[in-house]
């Protein structure tokens, strides 16, 4: 191909002024060439109506392949004719001045300019060679072109920049000096500057490789991941929230870590692909593969009230799609959601095609903006996987302990077991009814041993009567047996067929004998069984909640078991009358499952005070008491701390004790104010001394006391969840006091409370049964139920085994609580039916579609599966066109601050031409041939001749080339945000190097959360991080997205709501505001004026000259340092007037001051530091 512009072709035949009289001029005339000059302008002027999108063609003359362009047209000319634009009807149509035959029309935006006009006459006089769009075809490695400028050269890569500039009449700078040149490749490489003695170093060694050591050691640095990372992940939209409605955190950093690894560790590029968009896929997927595909998960969703999940599951596809065009292909995919591509060769159908490897995303659309929305995964460290190793082998062991024989014990359960049959007895008495009635007309019969059996006609519902007198007082339980009898299906206990029953409830009701008609209805507070049926709907619960449904209540899946099965009721208070009562017992039966009727069933009574539930008081709520901040608050003790009098009145009476009947158990609750402290408190009156757990969740802090004695304290913050913590205490016979003291630190205020209260004989009413059976008719379950019971209450031995258990199994919990979770990909076993949508509708489903790629592109290999790893595995194909190229280029990009294409995002008809096309194939094709090696692509960069040029301009220069596309010169651009606020961090000594871990929160102005934020999100209020977070670099800040970091925005950082391959750069005044003012900043200044002074020598001379090389890496000459120490002059006899100034600017930041330095000659050198800081050098590269 040839590529020589026209400008280079001129200035040698006008040099050359007598070939010009001897030659043919048309013969001497530049080439035209096709996908440079001319389909450009086809691109962006007529394919609108002679382009790819078949709905917006206006005929069926097509521009945009070789058949439509030298097809016929409808009144049979030709409308290209090669060699003769005389004869070609689109030269005509396009040169005439007859409105009726003009081409575009006279009313048409676009218009061609006579230069285009021009380059297609040519073109066609040329012989109107056609050639595809130059980045679909496959890239093949160009011959290294020779120059005359050799000692330019340094690699393959000088010789097409170089061979360019000679084209052009142009000659490559000088190199850089070693101090410009150290300083541009450090930051380049690791984002950072270089140290002074790196510098020395260089400077010192005179080695031939000298420089090419220092590139080595930058790859080897863990900054390297950190810094080429970050614009990898501009690319896959990484952020900390979920991007709308609510704008929640949500979990996702594990992967923006997998990728800081991937570049230090030096992943081909090709399995850095592949995982992130199929990790989950490989065989026998790694943590770190499925970590990986965290890409995926990057797009932003929504939770909002009214939005419809089908439509947001198609939104997040196509994302995912037009994510994928831009970072692998280069291409703009998106255009083709509603229609076909109007400039690219890419269907509606073909982008369905490509949506369709993401409708199969195991993911709930409407995903709560939860934290961690399904699918999930845990990520435990090295250190945390050994760990639990390790208790898992110390479980399994201590298990075996504890699930092993004793003999002593085990044979003093037997005895046990006899003495506390007979025990149980006589603790219940059976009844026996005096009437009993089926609302069904079952035919109820009175046992011997006091059962009732159903017989008879078995209704499809039926519900059972019991009377009965008893002279019981005080009764606090009922027990109701299930029972089996070989009359029935199964042997029961149920009518059923397959001998289960459906109780839909449990009713009692009781009168006195001396007025037996005024009955009362009894109330349940808790309902016991030794077995309910395994899915978990039919539990023995739902016996006595009052629903009458149809499809609840208390089953015993007697289609596999047909055993005796037990239910204990317990009355929210003890029942019966001095004198005797009238009890009447209902067994409602009302399932919509026919004929589910207990078939057999005996009723007992006991008067036994220990199976009572406590009685729980509702909340009282004092509060909120404000602090200055949350920490305040939680180390404050207020009033209530002391005792709690629920009539007194604190802070002026402004804050009383009220009531809260609405906060019930088991839900979270709000409390009002910010900064301050709620104090909650209830009573527990328990019949019998008895064991407590109280699960709770705060957002923030939280204390408990229990009869005064604190039992928990936790200084977090954190968005309230159900059981963050668990507190177990032994409750007194009595009453008990409960207080809560809930601390918010500025964000939402709520607390969560639930409990569970153990009956001191509960347990023994759940082993009641068991004890009522034989040895050979009891399951291995109930002996193991009744052995751990025995066990635990008889064997000081068994008891510390299990303890230790416990005390393991605990420590594992809390270990598996700790380890970071991550979203991952995951597909559904069985995949959803695609579609076109018309006009991108999810409401309108066209054409079914399957997994595929544009036609356009290579196919996919044969029997390639229809999976997203197949997808994968196609992008990174070494006959893949764009891959390779849209890679390399960004990697140019980010080393000269320009792609060689430099519309980085569009390699398509409406992106730019290529600079150095042929550079461009031959960077691709090494890169492929060598494995995709990225540290190798960028070492071969920045070892090249072009990039170690000068970046000095020369009138000349800037004259032919202002913005540098052809590389005469060396890269020269401001630092991006990121850089700048790490430059200032490292150059202030405060930086903290650590890699990896939760983002964190520095310094930022208050309130731009909250201006954008939902009362209910947890991300509406910024509370900024202490002590090392504040110093992290700017790869970990947390990323807001609906507010991100202002002073990275401020600075063209994206938002990272989408895909950005290309940041933009802008200068702006708030920007000097920004590194003038900004607390960040500031302090930065003043901790490295603490580093000028104390490493910068005892003169300001040699304090200037540190801080000077420090920042540039060079030395300042005369001028400049005169001028340094005019201004520091002049700032220390200012600072010496005004003390207060002085201890004002010093007190700007969190970081500790050296109390060792004279505030005044400080806050002095603090001008100087804030100074250098804000030079064009310090901020800028090259």
């Amino acid at each position: 191909m040839h590529t020589t512009p026209r400008s280079g072709i001129w200035f040698v035949l006008a040099a050359s002024a007598g070939l010009l009289a001897a030659t043919d001029l048309s013969a001497a005339e530049p080439e035209v060439d096709f996908n440079r000059d001319v389909r450009s302008v086809f691109s962006n002027i007529c394919f609108e109506c002679h382009g790819p999108d078949a709905n917006q063609r206006q005929t069926d003359w097509r521009l945009d392949t070789q058949e439509g362009a030298f097809g016929e047209l409808s009144d049979g000319e030709l409308a290209i004719v090669p060699g003769k634009s005389s004869e070609s009807q689109l030269y005509q149509r396009i040169s005439s001045k007859d409105p009726a035959l003009q081409m575009p029309p006279e009313d048409f935006a676009k218009q061609l300019k006579p230069e285009q006009i021009e380059s297609i006459k040519k073109w066609i006089d040329q012989g109107a060679e056609w050639r595809g769009h130059w980045s679909f075809d496959t890239p093949q490695q160009p011959a290294v072109p020779a120059v005359e400028h050799k000692a330019a050269v340094k690699n393959p890569i000088d010789n097409f920049v170089v061979a360019r500039l000679e084209n052009e009449g142009l000659t490559p700078a000088p190199e850089a000096a070693k101090e410009t040149l150290i300083r541009r490749v450090t930051f380049d490489l690791t984002g950072l500057p270089p140290t002074i003695a790196e510098v020395d170093a260089f400077l010192a060694d005179d080695a031939p490789d000298a420089y090419e050591k220092v590139v080595d050691r930058l790859l080897a640095s863990p900054r390297y991941g950190e810094h080429l990372g970050r614009f990898w992940l501009d690319a896959a939209r990484y952020g900390d929230t979920h991007g709308l409605h609510l704008d929640n955190e949500r979990s996702l950093w594990p992967y923006r870590d997998w990728v800081i690894n991937a570049f230090n560790d030096n992943m081909p590029f090709d399995q850095f692909t592949v995982e992130q968009l199929a990790g989950d896929l490989l065989p026998e997927a790694t943590m770190s593969q499925k970590i990986a595909t965290g890409f995926n998960r990057c797009n932003v969703t929504t939770s909002e009230g009214g939005s419809i999940a089908e439509e947001y599951r198609v939104r997040y596809a196509v994302d995912r799609v037009e994510t994928l065009s831009t970072v692998w292909m280069g291409m703009t995919l998106g255009c083709a959601v509603c229609h076909d591509h109007k400039f690219d060769p890419f269907t509606q159908k073909e982008f369905y095609q490509l949506f369709a490897y993401y409708n199969n995303i195991d993911e709930n659309p409407m995903d709560g903006n939860a934290l961690l929305p399904p699918p999930v995964m845990k990520v435990p460290t090295p250190d945390q996987m050994a760990r639990q190793t390790e208790l898992d082998a110390a479980i399994a062991q201590k298990k075996a302990l504890v699930d092993g024989p004793l003999p002593e014990v085990d044979a003093a359960q037997t005895v046990w077991e006899t003495e506390w049959s007979e025990q149980l007895r006589d603790r219940w008495q059976m009844l026996n009814p005096q009437q009993f009635t089926s609302s069904g007309g079952s035919t109820l019969s009175s046992l011997e041993d006091s059962s009732v059996l159903a017989s008879g006609e078995n209704p499809a519902k039926d519900d059972y009567e019991i009377i009965t007198q008893i002279e019981m007082p005080g009764i606090t339980a009922m027990r109701l047996e299930a029972l089996t009898h070989e009359s029935l299906a199964d042997n029961g206990p149920g009518r059923a067929g397959n001998g289960n029953f459906l109780l839909t409830e449990f009713e009692a009701e009781i009168a006195p004998v001396s007025d037996p008609e005024k009955f009362q209805p009894i109330k349940f507070a808790k309902a016991l069984a030794d077995f309910s049926q395994a899915d978990g709907k039919y539990f023995i619960a739902k016996a006595i909640d009052g629903d009458f449904g149809d499809d609840n209540g208390w089953a015993v899946d007697g289609g596999k078991r047909h055993e005796d099965r037990t239910a204990f009721f317990l009355p929210t208070e003890p029942f019966g009358f001095t004198g005797g009562t009238i009890l009447k017992i209902k067994l409602k039966q009302q399932s919509k499952w026919d004929n589910h009727a207990i078939g057999r069933f005996r009723l007992s009574i006991t008067d036994d005070g220990a199976v009572l539930p406590a009685k729980v008081a509702d909340w009282h709520l004092a509060g909120p008491f404000e602090a200055e901040s949350g920490k305040a608050a939680f180390e404050t003790a207020y009033a209530p701390e002391s005792a709690v009098d629920l009539t007194a009145k604190y802070n002026d009476d402004k804050i009383a004790w009220a009531s809260r009947p609405k906060f019930k158990d088991g839900k979270s609750h709000r409390l009002d104010g910010t900064n301050c402290a709620t104090y909650l408190y209830r009573t527990i009156d328990a019949p019998s001394p008895r064991r407590a757990t109280f699960r709770l969740g705060s957002d923030d802090g939280i204390k408990m006391w229990v009869n005064g004695q604190e039992v928990l304290a936790k200084d977090v913050q954190r968005t309230v969840a159900p059981d963050q913590e668990r507190v177990t205490v032994d409750l007194q016979q009595g009453k008990n006091e409960i207080l809560l003291k809930v601390v918010n630190y500025g964000s939402r205020h709520e607390f969560y409370f639930d409990k569970t209260i153990e009956n001191s004989n509960s347990e023994v009413l759940q082993i009641t049964p068991i004890l009522a059976k034989s040895d050979e008719n009891r399951s291995d379950d109930e002996k193991k139920q009744l052995r751990d019971y025995f066990r635990r209450n008889s064997s000081p031995e068994w008891q510390q085994l299990s303890d230790e258990l416990a005390k393991l199994n605990q420590e594992r919990k809390t270990l598996v609580d700790a380890i970071p979770a991550t979203m991952i990909m995951k597909d559904r076993e069985e995949p959803r039916d695609c579609f076109v949508l018309e006009r991108g509708e999810y409401t309108k489903p066209g054409e079914k579609v399957e997994m595929g790629v544009p036609a356009s592109m290579p196919p996919l290999p044969e029997n390639a599966p229809k999976n997203r790893l197949a997808l994968a595995q196609w992008l990174v194909a070494p006959e893949h066109p764009l891959t390779a190229r849209v890679t390399v280029n960004r990697y140019w990009q980010h080393f000269f601050g320009t792609g060689i294409v430099k519309t980085a995002e569009d390699f398509g008809s409406q992106g730019e031409w290529p600079s150095h096309p042929r550079l461009l194939d031959w960077l691709a094709t090494e890169f492929i041939g060598t494995g995709w090696d990225v540290k190798r692509m960028q070492k071969l960069i920045v070892m090249s001749g072009t990039y170690r040029q000068s970046s000095n301009i020369t009138p000349e220069s800037h004259a032919h080339d202002p913005q540098n596309r052809l590389l005469a010169r060396g890269p020269r651009f401001r630092l991006d945000a990121e850089m700048l606020r790490d430059n200032a961090l490292f150059l202030s000594g405060t930086i903290v190097e650590k890699i990896g871990g939760k983002s964190v929160r520095p310094y930022q102005p208050a309130g731009i959360w909250k201006a954008v934020g939902y009362s209910g999100s947890n991300t509406v209020n910024f509370v900024r991080d202490n002590g090392d977070k504040l110093y992290r670099r700017s790869l970990y800040i947390f990323w807001k997205r609906t507010a991100p970091p202002p002073s990275m925005i401020t600075f063209d950082a994206p938002s990272r709501e989408s895909c950005t391959v290309r940041r933009a750069r802008t200068n702006t005044p708030l920007q000097a505001l920004v590194l003038l003012n900004d607390e960040q900043y500031v302090e930065a200044a003043r901790k490295f004026a603490e580093r000028i002074m104390t490493e910068g020598g005892t003169d300001a001379k040699s304090r200037i000259e540190f801080a000077f090389r420090a920042a540039t890496a060079r030395h300042p000459n005369k001028n400049e340092a005169q001028l340094f120490m005019d201004l520091l002059k002049e700032q220390l006899a200012t600072y010496q007037q005004d003390r207060e100034a002085a201890e004002k600017l010093l007190s700007v930041g969190e970081a500790p001051r050296n109390t060792q330095l004279n505030p005044a000659e400080l806050a002095a050198w603090t001008i100087i530091a804030n100074t250098i800081l804000n030079l064009n050098e310090t901020l800028t590269k090259g």
